[in-house]
Parts: C-alpha cells; structure tokens; sequence
C-alpha cells in the first residue's frame, strides 16, 4: 500500500503538477518535465508489481502449470526509455534485455502423467508500457487518476531455458519444453499482463483517491499544494523555476 507521501509524490511527478487549457485530460497537462519525473517515480512502482507477480494456474492442452511465481526485476533506470505522448497527455516508458524468472510446478498427460517442477528463464524480454493521466473526483477535492493504454511484454521464444525437475519429467521434457516455449509462455505473459494492469489501476489509483488530493511540491521546499486549487497559469520553465496560482497567491 502506498503511504501518503509517496501518493502525492506520484501525483505530482506524474503530470507536474500543472494545468493548462490546451492540453487533454481535466485540468492537467503533463509537461515534458513532469513524464521524465514520472519515470523515475512510476517505473520503480511498475517493477515493484512485476518483481512478485503469483498466478493460481495456467492450464493448457494436456496438463497445467500452477503456482506460478514470476519476477521481472527492475533494470537501471537511464536503461529504460520515456517517450512523451503530447497527445494523449500521457507518457510511454520502454525498456528491452530485462531477465526475468518463473517457477511453477507442472502437470502433463503426453503417454503418461508425469507432474515435477518447472525452472523458467527469460534472458531477455521487452517492456512497453504506457499511462495517460486525467483526474478523479474525492469527497474532498479533485486527485490524479492513471489509467493503464498499454502493458505489451514482449518474449521470443528463442529467449527462454526451461529445466524440468520431477520423477519422470525427462521422458516428456522434449515435448513440454518446446510446447512451453511457443504456446504457454505467451498465455502466462498474458496473464501477467492483465494481472499487473489491474493492480495499478486498483492499488495506485485508490490511493491516489484517498491521498492525491494534495500534492507535494519539491520546487517549493516540500509544501502540500491542494491539488484542485491549481489554476491554468501555473507553469515550469527550463531551469525549474515556476509561478503557481494557488489561492490567489503567485509562488516563484
């Protein structure tokens, strides 16, 4: 669960802050400034979720692989790419060559039924994730609300070992394996897509419902600016100075 400074922190590293009549969403405009903070505060969040992600089970013809744990650990950040998506008011993150690892126990009836282990790697994949920012409505003011376009994890085949462990798992290991590679690693990616698409739009945006109503402002020593009290002429220039209009006081 986010704490309440790191929901106003992702408020505001995620669209600045700042509201502009031009842009898309409801009084918020992601500045170009604003998607590079929020690469350095989403993208940890995003990998937070995708380093522990649990499936019950993946079923498939002829067996089931469950218990699944997959784990996508982060890369470095100046790894992973961030295009700004002017028109969307949102920003695209990208990142490629990140390993990643599941482990599962399986099932598979071929001639017989043979149940063991399986040892999965990923020695590369690739990430494409974007979010677009728009607001949500509290009881208590107006908040940031993200909403999930795209979560693509991209797997070769060719890119994945698979170690089958178990009493017989070598008499059907030549055909699982390949099986696992060209047909069950895409439905668990699958899976895992969907999965960590409805933990941030559940877990992020209820805490940013709770908490994102005010916004830290580190331009401003850290004070909490009421996030719906930001009028359309507050700006940040080049060198991180800026003026906000915020209750009728001008900040610079």
């Amino acid at each position: 669960m986010l704490t309440l400074a790191k929901a106003a922190l992702l408020g505001y590293s995620a669209v600045n802050a700042w509201t502009d009549s031009h842009q898309p969403g409801i009084g918020i405009s992601l500045t170009k400034a604003g998607a590079n903070n929020a690469k350095n505060v989403v993208a940890p969040w995003i990998f937070e979720f995708l380093q522990d992600v649990r499936l019950a089970s993946v079923d498939f013809s002829g067996g089931s692989l469950t218990d699944l744990i997959i784990k996508v650990p982060q890369p470095p950040l100046e790894d992973i790419g961030i295009n700004f998506e002017h028109a969307s008011n949102g920003a695209e993150l990208i990142a490629s060559g990140i390993e990643a690892t599941i482990t599962s126990n399986f099932s598979y009836t071929y001639w017989i039924t043979v149940t063991g282990e399986a040892a999965i790697k990923i020695n590369k994949l690739a990430l494409d994730f974007e979010v677009d920012i728009t607001t949500q409505k509290t009881p208590v003011g107006v908040a940031p609300l993200l909403n999930v376009q795209k979560c693509s994890i991209i797997v070769n085949p060719d890119d994945v070992d698979i170690t089958l462990t178990g009493g017989l798992a070598s008499r059907i290991a030549g055909v699982l394996i390949p099986y696992l590679k060209s047909t069950v690693i895409p439905d668990v990616i699958t899976e895992v897509e969907t999965t960590v698409t409805s933990l941030i739009d559940t877990t992020i945006n209820a805490d940013l419902y709770t908490y994102g109503v005010q916004v830290e402002v580190p331009e401003l020593g850290g004070i909490m600016a009421d996030y719906g009290q930001m009028a359309t002429n507050a700006q940040v220039t080049s060198d991180s100075t800026f003026e906000m209009a915020l209750n009728g006081t001008s900040f610079n």
